[in-house]
């Protein structure tokens, strides 16, 4: 698989061929013929249009820039070797040793890069891709507009796609290549859902429309993949319904409804990954969180569609619901055994069944609503019966335990994006703030507090998504 995007492969070729339409007009003896051999060799037709004058050179001072970076942290590197070497000759156990900040546990500090749309296009979602340095975003007019992070000029899009005929209300990303067709290549997916009652599947980084996956009779609000099956996707409604749908051949394989007004948002549960890497799934497949306008959050069977837990507590419309990594168990485990007394019928086997991570891969999971407030939740587990889907939880009445509320927005909590190592929590709200949250502060704290404010915006922040674990750490948000 090419390391170079379709555009940037595209745009390669015409700068080849630029620079060299240039040297060969400056020499007095060119041979007419070379010029059509090599637009026939690159595959150009239009070899002007749309490339900017001396963008060979301009990519080559970039590449410079780059390769500069890369022996600055090789050298970085090789301090921390040597740094390392001479504690174990000296035979320290390396507590006196300090680094700077663990990269993986990157956060932002401040706005570094910033899009620019036209004023008739209000982003409503953004999606970071899985590998390469593409922001994509999908707007009120319907348009999907995707940026390269590492553009000389970030104000130019990539592409701009008329994607659907009303707005576009969220983007995924398939977290890992796929083949749409039997024998054909592996390709980047990309999802989108629109208030034109659609889900539309387009293909790699050029956004080439593949299908239309259509059935729901009202606002389309969310999809997500399903962790074990790249074909596989889900989508909620206003109609009410989840809905099941073979991206190999855009056909809805199954339909199920579980609340009783809008739904807002779904997210998949993963199984553990090594099953994922494997080509295999568990035995019990995977599991949906869904959240509607009724004020409640629903974990379903995802094979089945039969509900298994019912987590009431907001008090307004449940804007957005998320599974946490198991790599947050480590953070919120000891508070939980720290406080049984406090939450009804919980006790220390509950919290200590391995069965989490064993067959189900979920246990702790967030929320966040219009009434400003982030909730976070233990999923109860599920009934299991040999040979049998799962069957609603038999413990605290098939509902989950409330555990605590991230307090500090100021208005309506429109998105939630969880860091892919589990610790922290980043939301956006109405209040134009993006806040994120540290799930190691609750033991020693009491509560997950707000450790940094991220205040750039003019408007509300409807979107915030941070790429998963093994692409990296990137984080981008409208």
């Amino acid at each position: 698989m090419s390391l170079l995007t379709t555009k940037q492969r595209a745009e390669l070729n015409k700068a080849i061929f630029q620079y060299t339409q240039a040297k060969i007009a400056a020499a007095d003896d060119a041979n007419d013929q070379l010029l059509p051999m090599l637009a026939e060799l690159l595959e150009i037709k239009t070899p002007n249009d749309e490339i900017v004058p001396n963008y060979l050179e301009k990519k080559w001072t970039t590449v410079v820039r780059l390769q500069k970076r890369i022996l600055d942290l090789e050298n970085e590197v090789a301090s921390y070797k040597l740094l390392l070497e001479t504690l174990a000759q000296s035979g320290s156990n390396g507590s006196a040793l300090v680094l700077p900040r663990d990269k993986l546990d990157w956060i932002p500090n401040v706005n570094t890069t910033t899009y620019k749309t036209l004023s008739t296009q209000l982003i409503n979602c953004v999606a970071v891709h899985p590998v390469l340095p593409l922001v994509v975003a999908g707007a009120s007019d319907g348009s999907i507009i995707a940026w390269n992070m590492v553009h000389d000029s970030l104000a130019i899009p990539q592409k701009i796609v008329t994607a659907h005929t009303r707005s576009v209300t969220g983007l995924r990303w398939l977290p890992s290549p796929a083949t749409l067709v039997p024998n054909g290549p592996q390709e980047w997916i990309l999802a989108s859902c629109s208030l034109d009652l659609s889900v539309k599947i387009w293909e790699g980084d050029s956004l080439k429309h593949v299908r239309t996956l259509s059935g729901h009779e009202h606002t389309v609000s969310s999809v997500a993949f399903l962790p074990t099956n790249p074909l596989v996707l889900y989508s909620v409604s206003r109609d009410l319904s989840v809905r099941v749908w073979d991206v190999a051949n855009g056909t809805c394989t199954r339909k199920f409804v579980g609340h009783s007004e809008w739904a807002r948002d779904v997210d998949a549960a993963s199984v553990e990954q090594h099953l994922v890497d494997a080509g295999t799934s568990g035995s019990l497949g995977d599991f949906l969180l869904t959240c509607s306008n009724d004020q409640s959050i629903r974990l379903s069977h995802a094979s089945s569609g039969i509900g298994l837990a019912l987590l009431l507590g907001h008090t307004h419309v449940i804007e957005s619901v998320k599974f946490l990594p198991l790599l947050s168990n480590k953070y919120l485990d000891g508070f939980v055994l720290l406080n049984l007394d406090k939450f009804s019928s919980l006790s220390e086997d509950i919290v200590k069944n391995p069965a989490y991570e064993e067959n189900l891969g979920y246990k702790y999971c967030v929320s966040a609503g219009r009434d400003s407030l982030i909730k976070l939740w233990l999923l109860p587990p599920p009934t299991l019966r040999p040979n049998r889907p799962p069957a609603p939880s038999e413990l605290n009445n098939s509902q989950g335990w409330h555990l605590a509320d991230l307090i500090g927005h100021q208005s309506w909590v429109k998105s939630l994006s969880v860091h892919p190592l589990g610790r922290y929590l980043f939301s956006g709200g109405d209040d134009k703030a993006v806040r994120v949250w540290d799930f190691s502060t609750l033991v020693d704290k009491g509560q997950v507090r707000c450790i940094k404010t991220l205040t750039a915006h003019e408007g509300f922040v409807s979107s915030v998504h941070m790429a998963s674990e093994d692409r990296g750490s990137s984080i981008e948000e409208n």
